[in-house]
């Protein structure tokens, strides 16, 4: 039989333009010769897991309903399959819209699916499919979407990557990720052959990438695909000559255009030259436009003016220093200096945190945590400098000081790369007890136990020799332990329910998967 396989772009919500394009895939699939076309899980709809009270609408689910009645017109003389836009369906079923046509369903498979990305998805895929094909001894077609889902607090990728595995599990033929395709393919007594389409050759089998080269591609996707659903064009980053800035710009230059990405420059007197010069070097590198706006001024007038405010009924003076100017040194960069540019030029501004800032609330709120989205939100510090390197895979875009230099948001003498001061998370241990905490699911009373038995780093990944480095004793390490988790259960709590939409990647990521409240 051939199988005419639409790994289609959906749009979440919007059931008549779904349809539309589900029409001209039936019409190519029928002048193909194909027998069965098959769609994607929630091909109509989107998921309604994502769509909000927007799935309650009768205005939606009527217009659900007749695109589901009109696709079953069109299946004369060829059977349809697409994923039901009924509510709360099960993920990797299919449901059968009739051709009266019957006998495919005895020689194959169908998982029809609606899976947005994962870091860990390509496994799972690979395992469900190729067992479901090895019990049954018969091929197994896995056809999912492409696009991107916006939940309000995370944004999704949905990867395609569909593929058709033959009877003993193997990959026959996958499809690429993050993209459009239709392929025609015939299975017959177990064998799964591609055929040409459209009077072309038959299309070669994609081989699925290393994971961080597919973490990059998932997030130039959802960058480029949402940016053009906010109607966002351009956009203001703030270029401190660090490695999350720099990763940032280098992901959103790729994705709109390096002419479309602005770049500015924020320093005091805490900046150092080495930093400086790292970010004008990345503006050259990427060919974005940069400038550099000096705030020094700027705070100094709001400590001046501040200072002189006296309160009616209290005798409290408002003196910045210390941390509060540290705060007010981000504020002044994001809410006052950033947002202004992007307000004339009809851009938007990106949040330039990671994971690992966000579970210890290692940013200022309306400061650093400002923007339309969250590029880096899901990454780990230490993912941060490997998707570094990997965008340095041919040429130098990243420069090599943002990678060198100590991690440091330079708000105070303290934190002087030049001195090797910086920030004071340590990444390569404190990313794993992290995301043993957040992906893991673990609580500080089991890490408290790994450590009193002597296990933590064998346990969390860590590095044996680097953590007897930090701490001398083990009450060390158990203070900063839980200084760590009272932050991430208190402090930083507050400030994380108010980011932007993180792009999420893991499967854990803060606002979506890893969903926290007030209490």
């Amino acid at each position: 039989m051939k199988v005419y396989i639409a790994q289609m772009r959906v749009f979440p919500g919007k059931p008549e333009e779904n349809f539309k394009k589900m029409k001209a895939v039936v019409a190519r699939a029928k002048k193909a010769g194909a027998g069965l076309v098959v769609f994607p899980e929630n091909a109509i709809s989107g998921n309604y897991a994502r769509l909000g009270s927007r799935q309650n609408e009768s205005g939606f689910q009527r217009a659900c309903c007749d695109a589901e009645y009109a696709l079953q017109k069109l299946s004369k003389g060829i059977e349809i399959l697409v994923g039901s836009s009924e509510m709360f369906d099960e993920c990797m079923c299919s449901h059968y819209v009739d051709g009266g046509m019957d006998g495919w369903e005895h020689d194959f498979e169908v998982y029809s699916g609606y899976q947005e990305f994962t870091t860990g998805k390509e496994v799972e895929i690979e395992e469900i499919c190729a067992r479901a094909a090895k019990r049954s001894g018969k091929p197994v077609l896995y056809v999912n979407a492409v696009g991107t889902e916006n939940s309000g607090k995370n944004i999704y990728a949905l990867d395609g990557a569909s593929r058709v595995y033959d009877a003993a599990g193997k990959v026959a033929f996958r499809m690429e990720q993050f993209k459009e395709g239709e392929t025609l393919v015939e299975i017959a007594k177990g064998k799964v052959k591609v055929l040409p389409l459209a009077g072309k050759s038959a299309p070669k089998s994609a081989k699925p990438a290393e994971p961080i080269a597919q973490i990059h591609d998932a997030l130039v996707y959802m960058i480029r695909e949402n940016l053009a659903n906010f109607h966002i064009p351009r956009m203001v980053i703030g270029a401190s000559g660090g490695i999350d800035s720099a990763v940032s710009a280098a992901l959103y230059a790729e994705a709109i255009g390096a002419k479309n990405v602005y770049l500015v420059n924020m320093p005091t007197r805490f900046n150092s030259d080495t930093t400086k010069n790292a970010a004008r070097d990345l503006a050259k590198n990427l060919g974005c436009p940069y400038t550099v706006a000096p705030i020094s001024d700027m705070l100094n007038a709001v400590c001046e003016s501040l200072a002189k405010c006296e309160f009616a009924r209290s005798d409290a003076k408002i003196k910045i220093e210390g941390l509060h100017y540290e705060n007010l040194q981000a504020r002044t960069r994001s809410s006052s200096v950033l947002l202004s540019i992007a307000s004339v030029l009809g851009a938007g501004i990106t949040c330039n945190g990671n994971k690992s800032e966000a579970t210890a609330g290692y940013c200022t709120l309306y400061g650093d945590s400002c923007g339309v989205m969250c590029a880096l939100g899901d990454l780990w510090k230490t993912q941060v400098y490997e998707l570094a390197n990997y965008i340095n895979r041919k040429k130098e875009i990243i420069p090599k000081a943002s990678i060198d230099v100590p991690a440091s948001a330079e708000l105070s003498e303290a934190m002087n790369v030049d001195e090797g001061k910086g920030d004071p998370i340590k990444y390569p241990y404190h990313d794993r007890l992290f995301s043993y905490w957040v992906d893991q699911n673990h609580g500080l009373d089991e890490t408290e136990s790994l450590l009193e038995a002597g296990t933590l780093c064998k346990m969390i990944g860590a590095d044996a020799k680097y953590f007897k480095k930090l701490f001398k004793t083990k009450d060390e390490a158990l203070a900063d332990m839980r200084a760590w988790h009272r932050r991430f259960r208190g402090l930083a709590l507050a400030k994380r329910i108010q980011f932007p939409p993180i792009l999420s990647l893991s499967g854990s990521a803060f606002g979506g998967e890893y969903t926290e409240s007030q209490g």
